[in-house]
């Protein structure tokens, strides 16, 4: 039977998450190329806007609220009362943490790239979601966490282009939201690797595989910034090659976080 979590492996995970949301806050909020990038990132996605996207978008925490009630209700059927609980406290903490890094802690200075604008990362609409899906997965039987976290993820990648589409947002905005809402998830699993019993073992990707898709993920994203920044100049005006930087960006946040979430949790009951 293969050995269960431990509490440090959430922690490790947690950390790295920050050290990636710095440098992303480092690189495309404080950052001149950084800056560049996101913006025409931004400006080019308006191909993306889809008719009513405004709305659907207004509609995001109402809907979140609502998957959350829903993660209470299977909660309390399962007579999970500590994850339930932990899903709670992530979400709070999530939301709480975002906005106050985007209004109180965090600023966007003026350093020539795109001229003043207000602080948007990370996105609270992101965060709201990603919180909102991941507090269903926590309550969730672990067989079923993978199903959770890749519809979920479809679902949140759909809502992050919608944002940056509608031009609410910057690509790193949706991405700080979702790396925001993982850290409190992994820093979740910490608790309850220490105190729940380990559930049953069943057939999964390995190692090796969850390894290689988190690697894909990361080069995807890494080739796809490097190809922005070598085509980048100093408009503002959109650019395919960052559009799609921003949206790869977004796709291998979401996608590599549930991953690392559903080979976690795997035996976490």
């Amino acid at each position: 039977m293969r050995a269960a979590p431990r509490a440090w492996h959430f922690v490790a995970a947690a950390a790295a998450l920050a050290v990636v949301l710095a440098a992303s806050y480092l690189f495309f909020v404080q950052g001149y190329m950084g800056q560049l990038i996101d913006e025409q990132a931004r400006t080019g996605a308006q191909f993306a806007l889809v008719a009513q996207a405004s709305t659907l978008l207004d509609a995001v925490p109402l809907l979140s609220a609502g998957l959350v009630v829903v993660a209470v209700l299977i909660g309390v059927i399962r007579r999970q009362v500590l994850a339930t609980t932990v899903a709670l406290c992530v979400v709070a903490a999530a939301n709480l943490t975002s906005q106050l890094l985007k209004h109180e802690v965090l600023t966007r200075p003026d350093n020539g790239a795109t001229g003043t604008w207000h602080n948007s990362f990370p996105s609270g609409h992101t965060t709201v979601i990603v919180s909102a899906v991941f507090a269903l997965f926590l309550v969730s039987a672990p067989r079923l966490r993978p199903f959770i976290a890749g519809i979920g993820s479809l679902a949140i990648i759909a809502v992050g282009a919608l944002l940056v589409g509608s031009q609410w947002h910057r690509p790193s905005d949706v991405v700080a939201g979702v790396l925001v809402v993982a850290i409190y998830v992994f820093l979740g699993g910490a608790v309850l690797a220490r105190v729940r019993p380990a559930a049953p073992s069943a057939p999964r990707t390995g190692v090796a595989g969850t390894v290689a898709l988190l690697v894909l993920a990361a080069a995807a994203a890494a080739a796809a910034l490097t190809l922005a920044y070598l085509t980048a100049d100093a408009s503002t005006e959109g650019t395919a090659a960052a559009t799609a930087a921003g949206f790869v960006a977004i796709a291998a946040a979401t996608g590599g976080s549930a991953v690392l979430a559903s080979r976690l949790f795997r035996r976490i009951g």
